[in-house]
Formats: C-alpha cells, structure tokens, sequence
C-alpha cells in the first residue's frame, strides 16, 4: 500500500463526518426521470481525478474518450508530473483541464510556510512548463487547507477548489460503490476520484452513463453566482458550462 492511500484511510472517517456539512449548487431543475432526460437538459457536473499522472492516465483518458469525448480536471502532483510527463501533455491534448494538487501530496496545514506556498509554486513552474499554461485551479491534498493556503492559491492566480461528492475510491470500495457514491451528485456538483484504481476505471463509464440517464453532462469547473461554502469557509464552484 502507498503511504498516500495509508494516509487516506487514516482520514477516511474524519472525511466521512465533514461530508455531513457539505451543501450543493443547484444551477437547473431537479433531474427527471431517465426516459424524459435530454443531453445536458438538467445542466453540468464536474468529474475530478486526484493524485497523477500515473502508468494509468492513459487508460483513463481513453475511458473518458470511449465514453463520448467527455471531459474530467485531473489535479496532478508536480512530483508524479516528472515521473510521467508525456502523460500530463496527453491529458492537455484530450481537451481535459489540469489543476494543481501540490508538489509531495503532504498535510499542507502541518508544513507551514514557506514550504506550503512553494508546493503550490513548484508545481505550478513544473506543469507550465509542460503545457504553457499555470494551473488555474488547486485541490489541497486530503482536503486539508485553511486560510493561508487559500491565500497562496489565490496570490498564484489559483481557485481553491474541494468536491461536494466523495467516490472513497481510494478506501477499497467496489467499482458499484463508486458508481453509486458519484451518481449522488445534484447539479453542479463535484465528482472526487483518484487515478490509479483499476476499480475507479471500470466506474468511469457507468458513471458517464448513469448521469446521462439524469439529464447532466460533465463539465468544467467555473465560479458561479451561487458558491456553496463548506468547512473553514472553503468556497466549492459550480459546474455551470460545458467548456
């Protein structure tokens, strides 16, 4: 096991609890019926993969094209971003967006700083470089943030961006536990999942389909007229556009 997923399952249960206090953006009205949907009739939502590149990017940029040319942010490490190069520029090249999910993956709120703010700033220099743009969005790793990080997100031209549903892909869920943990989502929600999962890959589909079912499309991750404030004041921005 990864000392990234052995940290996650240390924290499953507190994430699990902050979930409790988590609201949604709706941005359309409530989803109908499967055989009343139309394609994007009840709006957008965003599918989020953490913690990449990984030797599995390709098969999940694939898994996203297979399933109509959809389009996910994948957040990617700057440390993984140097192991797996060629792949960052494949997901640029698919038309998926990346954010920043900092340089090592650590508990940004126990480094303190200046080694927070330069997790940011690595990572943003290394996928420059990679795809001649800076990331304009940044997941905390863990989801663990506080004022400071936000303020050197935002002072690098960052959103902070979290998720309004957790998949626990990481926490050795079943591929149908996936799908039915991301398919909770309402309107312009948040999907979170993770790269590296043979599980997470297989729900990828199901999960493209079974919002398709309820009239929603996958989209990008843009601020809207209605954040949706979560713990320690962390704003969550709708889905409200297709690109």
């Amino acid at each position: 096991m990864t000392s990234f997923s052995r940290q996650r399952r240390r924290i499953a249960t507190w994430l699990a609890a902050v979930a409790a206090l988590v609201g949604f953006v709706t941005v359309g009205p409530a989803a109908p019926t499967a055989s009343a949907a139309t394609p994007c009739s009840n709006g957008y939502v965003a599918i989020s993969f953490d913690d990449g590149p990984s030797a599995m990017t390709p098969q999940y940029v694939q898994a996203l094209h297979d399933a109509g040319y959809v389009k996910a942010t994948f957040f990617l490490t700057g440390a993984h971003a140097q192991d797996y190069p060629q792949y960052v520029n494949q997901i640029a090249a698919n038309g998926n967006w990346i954010g920043n999910h900092s340089y090592s993956h650590p508990f940004l709120d126990e480094v303190g700083e200046p080694n927070a703010f330069n997790e940011l700033l690595g990572t943003n220099q290394i996928l420059q470089s990679m795809t001649g743009h800076a990331p304009t969005l940044f997941r905390p790793p863990y989801g663990r943030t506080n004022a400071q990080i936000r303020q050197d997100a935002t002072s690098l031209g960052m959103t902070e961006v979290l998720w309004t549903n957790d998949t626990f892909d990481y926490n050795g869920v079943t591929t149908q536990e996936i799908v039915d943990n991301a398919l909770q989502v309402k309107p312009g929600g948040i999907i979170l999942m993770h790269e590296g999962y043979e599980t997470t890959l297989a729900a990828i589909p199901q999960i493209i389909n079974g919002l398709a079912e309820r009239g929603l499309c996958a989209g990008k991750i843009v601020p809207s007229a209605t954040p949706v404030t979560a713990w320690e004041g962390t704003t969550y921005y709708a889905v409200a556009a297709h690109w």
